[in-house]
This record gives C-alpha cells, sequence and structure tokens, in this order.
C-alpha cells in the first residue's frame, strides 16, 4: 500500500512540473509576442532617430561628387529632397545627397508617374492609374492601389500625410487623406467641380484646395480650406474667383494662401479667407515661382507676349504689390527664387541670369555661361543644380565667367 501511494505521489509530482513548465512557457511565449506586436505598432517610432544613416554611410563612399552621371534620358524630373535632390524617370525614383553621393533607387513600375516632394517624403503616383506609393529617406514606406483612377496627389508639410485625387464614375473627385503608415484619415466628395490644385496647411490638419466647375455654362472657380479632422466636410471659408478663371498654382506661407491663375495672382488670409490682395498682369503665363521665406519677393511670373516678341519677369510681394516688371530674353524657360542665395535665377539655353532682390530693372544682373544646353534647374540650399540630358551639375562648375560682367578696363 505504501509504494502504491508513493507511486501516486511521483506521478502527481511529475504531472505539477510539467504543469508548471508549459505554463513557464505560455509566459514565455506571450511576452515574445507582445513584444513584437509593441514593436510593429511603434514601428515608425523606433525607427526614426536611424532615418538617414543608410544615406549618410553611403554618402561617405568613393560615388559622391559632382557632376553626378545619370543614364541618358530626356524624361527626368529633378527636385530638392532632404538637403540633396531626387530625379524622377519613367521606371525608376532616384535620391541622392547634398554632396552628389547616391542614397537609393526605387523602381515603381508606373505607365505615367507623376510626384509630390516635400522635406522628408516622396509621393509618386500613376498618373489616370490606380496606385500611388509614399517613400522616405531611405526606400517605400507602403504602397496602395484603389479602385478609381489617380489625377493629383500633394504631401503634407509635416511629411507625415498625403491627398490623393481621384476622378469617380459617381463624383467629378473624391479628395482622400492617408498618414505615413497607410491609414485612410479623411475623405471629400465633390459632385460638380474638379480640384485643381491642393496644398496642407502648416499643421497638416487643413487642405487649402483650389476647383473649376460651371453655373449656367459659366466657369467658376473657387478656393476652399477644408477642416480634415471634422467628420461632416466642414469647410472654413471659401472664396469665389472671377467667373472663367483658371487656377494653375496654390502656395501657403505664414498665414497668406497665393492662388495663381493665368492672368493674375490672389493673395487670401489663411485665418479668415478675406481677400489682402490682388494683381493682374498681360501675356500668356510661361513660368512662375514661390518663395519659402518671408522676404518681400513672394512670386515671380515669367510672361511672354509673343505678338511683340517680348517677355517679363514680374516679382510681386507677400500683398500681390508689384516689386518690378525686368524684361528678359524670349528664350527664357524657368525662374526660381533662391530664398538662401538672396537672388531670383532666370534660365536660358545656354545661360542661367541672377537678379537680387534688391535690384532694379536698370541693374544688369550677374551672368553665368553654360558650356551646354540644360533643360532645368534647382536651388540646393544656396547651389543652383542643374538637369542635363545624362548629368547633374551645379552651376557653379558648369558655367565660364561672361564678359558682359567683367570691369570695365580705365583706358576704355
Amino acid at each position: 500500500m505504501k509504494k502504491n501511494n508513493h507511486l501516486k505521489e511521483s506521478l502527481e509530482e511529475r504531472k505539477r512540473k510539467k504543469q508548471e513548465k508549459n505554463m513557464l512557457k505560455i509566459i514565455v511565449l506571450s511576452v515574445i509576442l507582445l513584444g513584437v506586436l509593441l514593436i510593429a505598432l511603434n514601428f515608425r517610432a523606433i525607427i526614426a532617430p536611424f532615418e538617414g544613416i543608410g544615406q549618410k554611410i553611403n554618402r561617405s563612399g568613393t560615388n559622391a561628387g559632382f557632376p553626378v552621371k545619370i543614364p541618358a534620358n530626356a524624361g527626368y524630373s529633378i527636385e530638392p529632397f532632404d538637403n540633396g535632390f531626387m530625379l524622377l524617370s519613367e521606371t525608376y525614383v532616384y535620391t541622392y545627397g547634398e554632396d552628389g553621393g547616391f542614397n537609393y533607387a526605387h523602381q515603381h513600375g508606373y505607365s505615367a508617374p507623376k510626384i509630390a516632394v516635400g522635406d522628408k517624403r516622396i509621393l509618386v503616383f500613376d498618373d489616370n492609374g490606380r496606385k500611388f506609393s509614399f517613400l522616405g529617406r531611405n526606400g517605400q514606406l507602403y504602397e496602395k492601389e484603389s479602385e478609381e483612377r489617380i489625377v493629383y496627389g500633394a504631401v503634407g508639410r509635416n511629411n507625415e500625410k498625403v491627398a490623393i485625387v481621384f476622378r469617380s464614375a459617381i463624383h467629378s473627385n473624391i479628395l482622400e487623406i492617408y498618414d505615413d503608415k497607410g491609414d485612410w484619415k479623411y475623405r471629400r466628395r465633390f459632385t460638380d467641380e474638379n480640384i485643381m490644385q491642393l496644398v496642407f496647411t502648416a499643421s497638416d490638419n487643413d487642405v487649402i484646395v483650389t476647383t473649376i466647375g460651371f453655373d449656367s455654362w459659366i466657369q467658376t472657380a473657387t478656393v476652399r480650406r477644408l477642416d480634415t479632422l471634422s467628420e461632416n466636410e466642414s469647410v472654413k471659408w471659401e472664396v469665389p474667383l472671377p467667373d472663367n478663371t483658371l487656377p494653375f498654382a496654390i502656395h501657403v506661407r505664414g498665414n497668406n494662401v497665393f492662388v495663381l491663375c493665368e492672368d493674375s495672382l490672389t493673395v487670401i488670409d489663411l485665418s479668415v479667407g478675406n481677400v489682402i490682395g490682388s494683381y493682374v498682369f498681360n501675356g500668356v503665363l510661361a513660368d512662375f515661382a514661390f518663395s519659402e521665406s518671408d522676404s518681400e519677393v513672394a512670386c515671380v511670373i515669367l510672361t511672354g507676349d509673343y505678338t511683340s516678341g517680348t517677355m517679363n519677369m514680374i516679382s510681386l510681394n507677400r500683398k500681390a504689390e508689384l516689386n518690378q516688371v525686368i524684361p528678359v530674353p524670349t528664350t527664357a524657360t524657368q525662374v526660381e527664387i533662391g530664398d538662401k542665395a538672396g537672388n531670383i535665377a532666370v534660365l536660358e539655353p545656354n545661360a542661367i541670369a541672377l537678379y537680387s532682390f534688391d535690384k532694379t530693372a536698370s541693374e544688369e544682373p550677374e551672368i553665368l555661361e553654360l558650356n551646354e544646353e540644360y533643360s532645368k534647374f534647382i536651388y540646393m540650399g544656396e547651389q543652383i543644380l542643374l538637369l542635363g540630358y545624362d548629368s547633374v551639375v551645379k552651376a557653379k562648375d558648369e558655367a565660364t565667367e561672361s564678359e558682359y560682367n567683367q570691369p570695365e578696363s580705365e583706358n576704355d
């Protein structure tokens, strides 16, 4: 009997120890699963301090430096990005550091790629297609596919949101906003209007949109500030533009909203929607640029009168008041404002003309003569980068000093 009791106690002891061991395994596995879940939920926050490490390591490599050689392609787009620049081709997005060092390439695979670029994020979408990707400093954050076709996109000022405008069979346009994880945050449907442009305000909680529609066969244009945190599609203010006006661009700086149309610039108070000022110009709009600083040069416009064979550069302040009108060559194709450089640059086929903010129309610009033609340029800080057929170069390296700007000899 004692032996049977001892055996029974031994079996119960083994059973207890086995249960304890299984319970320990369950606890350990639960802790591991909880840790994985916490990492997954906070992945963006965890890796944020490490963003850019890969590109910093790469920038110290032997491939850094200008000129930056690129595959020969006439269809590149170039934009400033993350203190450096990025290129969009028919198949790839390339990013580079400020010293010309290559960071990464992302193959988008879109048939008609378009981009919207923020300081630290890139939105690339298939124009009239159904896919879009959100890229960070080290590569793709996510890609989404929709049932509707994409017609427009924008990146938030804080690099955490994207706005996508779709064309719908039921509605003229549908506006949707996603965060940096790809989660849907906002939707607004437009029944009888089409969105032309969109820009986020500084907080990324509101967006400013321009739309066009028709009322009794008359084209109407409207500017609205939308509250994207509201569930009832709240409109904070609405400003109608003159009939038959076509908006070309929209820009927010401080408390001013700049709306550029085909023949006018209107400035609206961001807070209350009052019109601060407007300027009407003549000629055909050829190019434009907005300032990212609080300087008095808020917007510059290139307008051409092709019947008389003239082109002008128009400089306007933050109230849409005229600073100056400067004649430029009719071969000019692009204008940009160099806030850090303190000048305005105009691209001609074989030269760049630099106009100081405080120069008058009677003063001659500084001329950077170029050895070949370039299709586009950007400001990267104080530097000007030129996009060629198979390279990106610094303007100061490519330019030769013009005899036009040489000081006159005392004997002349």
